[in-house]
């Protein structure tokens, strides 16, 4: 009994076994894309030079080399080319900054951008490896997603607890209260979940 990559609602990414849980509206191949870092859905490429830089260049260029030939009375071929190439060249980072500029005062602040943007991970669950190799080949997807997040919750109490246990002088109301609390409910809920998958079952409390 095992579940890996090749369950229909899982994916790997970054070494970790991720899972896409039915509620998300989001189909396995688009968030894997989201996490993998691979960019929009469609998988496009942006353009090397685009139309501000290639406009950019040719009026730099154009300008200059009219300027040398007209005004400065340039007459060698290779001085006139320099001009030129120069010329283009300024043009062109000209027309990338402005671009910038533009897209600097256009582009929605932080707290207003769109939640479903190119650039944001789509939900999913790290699925641990031991809770993978004992789950059922039959599981589904929401049922992985609940014995993962229950087994990561648990862990990351425990570790928490453990941490203030080794603490040399612990405040008296240092939120020991609360990390208890956290721990027994954590392993409470976690406990089903290790008798049904075979995992090691929470200490005694």
């Amino acid at each position: 009994m095992s579940v890996g990559p090749s369950h229909p609602r899982c994916f790997v990414v970054g070494g970790a076994l991720w899972v896409v849980p039915s509620g998300t509206g989001h189909d396995v191949a688009t968030t894997r894309r989201s996490r993998a870092g691979t960019g929009a859905a469609d998988g496009a490429r942006p353009a090397l030079v685009d139309a501000w830089t290639s406009t950019g260049g040719v009026t730099g260029g154009f300008f200059m080399g009219t300027v040398a030939g007209a005004v400065w009375h340039v007459e060698g071929l290779g001085d006139l080319a320099a001009f030129v190439l120069s010329g283009a060249l300024v043009g062109a980072v000209l027309a990338v900054g402005t671009k910038r500029l533009f897209a600097d005062f256009s582009d929605p602040r932080p707290d207003v951008a769109r939640p479903d943007g190119p650039d944001r991970d789509l939900p999913a669950v790290r699925v641990p490896w031991d809770v993978a190799n004992a789950a059922p080949d039959d599981a589904d997807g929401d049922e992985l997603a609940l014995w993962s997040l229950r087994a990561e919750r648990w862990r990351l109490a425990r570790a928490a607890r453990e941490a203030r246990e080794l603490r040399v002088d612990p405040d008296v109301d240092g939120g020991g209260a609360e990390a208890e609390a956290e721990y027994r409910e954590a392993a409470a809920d976690y406990e089903p979940v290790a008798r049904l998958l075979g995992l090691p079952l929470p200490l005694p409390l």
